[in-house]
């Protein structure tokens, strides 16, 4: 078999039909690959839609778990698979019509380990309010790991990806569990065991954007656990910096410039979410103790001053930010 389509499915009842028919409506033979969905322990009908959807089509197949999250379903997936192939994409997006055998023949042509994609961005009514999310023109046909990561390592989301699922087997990678950004953990990962990447620039995949809950929420115990994430793809990611420091010196690079981006986002998530006066001060002792804070981000003038009080007097400066933020909203 060539290609398993892993589908990682949680409470997604009113996405998943739509899901899984774009990965059936393809003209290939339906032996030469398999829709693969892993149930996360849904708590609404996302199950009984999978059961009825069976019933007509024979190359699907449900795995049940308990509630584990991505990086267990991911892994599920993994391990249930009989491509020689993966593709993890989300139960609430879908695909392209009749583009399985394009990346297949194109996967096959180069003999690649991974197959970078093109992708679409949908609203809540699946109109495409980007038709093309990931244009890019990379300076040769095939790259090694460390040449793709070094210039698109913030280009981690794992459904841009056809994965070879014996780089992932014989090296025993797998994804993070219970933690946010397992896609930004594995990647480098991956890509210090690839010899042959390319891009395909077919929009393959339809992203469906969501209005971001997580900016709008007050919890701070799912705020807190974010930064804990944060923390850990940092330290996993300076391991491996370790390990690629003298003999990978493109994909070190790569690595060097993630950790940065990931400074920035703990910049961005202080600044511009909401916190009560008790989590706020949590997440900077959190940061405090884990070498994120101070901030020392190289910033242009404005954000320089708010990162300049945040180190100084970071409630205090937070209220003011909060306030000089909802005056220009």
């Amino acid at each position: 078999m060539d290609l398993s389509i892993v589908v990682a499915a949680y409470n997604v009842e009113d996405f998943i039909e739509k899901c899984v028919l774009s990965c059936f409506n393809q003209d290939i033979l339906k032996d030469r690959y398999e829709i693969l969905v892993v149930n996360d322990g849904s708590s609404d009908n996302t199950f009984q839609k999978l059961q009825r959807l069976s019933l007509s089509i024979d190359n699907l197949k449900i795995v049940n778990q308990q509630n584990g999250g991505l990086g267990a379903v991911r892994n599920t997936g993994l391990k249930e698979a009989i491509g020689d192939y993966l593709w993890f994409i989300d139960g609430d997006d879908y695909i392209h019509e009749n583009c399985i055998e394009i990346l297949i023949d194109n996967i096959k042509k180069d003999k690649l380990d991974v197959l970078f994609l093109n992708y679409a961005i949908v609203n809540e009514a699946h109109l495409v309010v980007n038709p093309s999310a990931n244009q890019i023109d990379l300076k040769k046909n095939i790259l090694s790991g460390g040449e793709f990561y070094n210039e698109f390592y913030s280009k981690s989301y794992s459904w841009l990806y056809v994965f070879k699922k014996s780089l992932l087997i014989d090296n025993n990678i797998l994804f993070k569990e219970r933690i946010n950004m397992q896609d930004s953990e594995i990647m480098p990962k991956i890509m210090f065991y690839a010899n042959r990447i390319s891009y395909l620039n077919l929009v393959a995949y339809y992203y469906y954007q969501q209005e971001n809950s997580f900016t709008n929420s007050t919890n701070g115990q799912k705020r807190y656990n974010y930064f804990i994430s944060i923390i850990e793809v940092r330290n996993s990611l300076l391991e491996l910096l370790e390990s690629c420091a003298n003999n990978n010196i493109l994909l070190a690079q790569g690595i060097e410039n993630k950790i940065k981006s990931l400074n920035m986002v703990v910049f961005n998530h202080l600044v511009y979410f909401k916190y009560d006066a008790i989590w706020f001060k949590k997440i900077i002792n959190l940061l405090k103790e884990n070498n994120f804070y101070p901030l020392k981000n190289n910033l242009s003038f404005s954000k320089k001053i708010f990162q300049l009080g945040l180190n100084r007097f970071p409630l205090i400066s937070k209220k003011i930010i909060d306030k000089l933020l909802n005056f220009y909203n």
